[in-house]
């Protein structure tokens, strides 16, 4: 079984959160030194980091702002838009536009790849998809920072104490709630998953039901979707190290962060 064979990056947010700094550029297309107009942005990181890790096809879901915009060449890795037509984008969250991309022409969840999927916000170093792709299973995986801050902001990954590689559930502010008191801990999930070719049909499945039918519906996010595959006993943590460095850029406070630290250390890993 290969590594990675395909992956989907979700870049068709708002980002409000980071507009001060990011003015009128979609956050997805932000240049990581900070430098306005200068690259690599957060989008060709993802190109080149998913080429090194020998994936055939990226699929890039974006907003009409971002759709469209000219992806970096490769002789190896095909590389597409795909497009989220919603017009009011505070009415689509990242599930809907996982719906649009297995929807898609490109036919992802063949039953046959390992696929990616991915946020567009975040800055790693290339070697988290060697970790995601390690140790082949029947049960997909998420990528899963073993080293977390005890904050409200963070999306968090609980487990039974006795099966810490099966997660249980995830969210944010459940730490130190009765909802977590039988449970441990994990991690910090990274956004990032690992679908395995025998999910892809349960993935497929529990992603409509998720925009037809949840609360959220429509404005369901992907950890949306990741939430109930855990439910189904679907998923297990693969666990990033401190030697990995991850970071999540939502507000200009991390966009600084980032471009001051976390781009620097990070740059040469991919030539640029």
């Amino acid at each position: 079984m290969s590594g990675i064979d395909k992956a989907v990056v979700l870049a068709a947010g708002l980002g409000n959160r980071i507009s001060a700094v990011a003015r009128d550029v979609p956050k997805p297309l932000l240049p990581l030194s900070g430098e306005r107009g200068s690259s690599p942005t957060f989008l060709d990181w993802h190109f080149r980091a998913l080429e090194r890790a020998g994936c055939k096809e990226a699929y890039f879901v974006g907003n009409a702002r971002t759709f469209g915009t000219p992806l970096p060449s490769s002789k190896t890795m095909q590389a597409a838009w795909i497009l989220n037509p919603t017009e009011d984008v505070s009415t689509s969250g990242s599930g809907h536009s996982t719906w649009f991309a297995w929807k898609s022409e490109h036919r992802i969840l063949d039953g046959r790849s390992r696929v990616v999927l991915m946020d567009a916000d975040v800055l790693y170093d290339p070697r988290a998809f060697d970790v995601l792709a390690a140790h082949p299973s029947p049960r997909s995986k998420t990528l899963v920072c073993t080293e977390f801050r005890n904050t409200q902001e963070e999306v968090l990954v609980f487990a039974d104490p006795a099966t810490p590689e099966v997660p249980r559930y995830h969210g944010k502010g459940m730490l130190e709630t009765p909802m977590t008191a039988s449970v441990r801990c994990v991690g910090e999930a990274t956004g990032i998953l690992l679908w395995e070719p025998g999910d892809h049909d349960a993935l497929a499945r529990v992603t409509e039901w998720v925009v037809r039918y949840s609360t959220a519906k429509a404005r369901s996010e992907h950890e949306d979707i990741t939430q109930r595959m855990m439910l189904a006993d679907r998923m297990h943590v693969a666990g990033l190290g401190p030697d990995v460095p991850f970071m999540e850029c939502d507000t200009p406070d991390e966009y600084e962060v980032l471009t001051r630290d976390m781009y620097p250390r990070l740059r040469a890993t991919l030539g640029f």
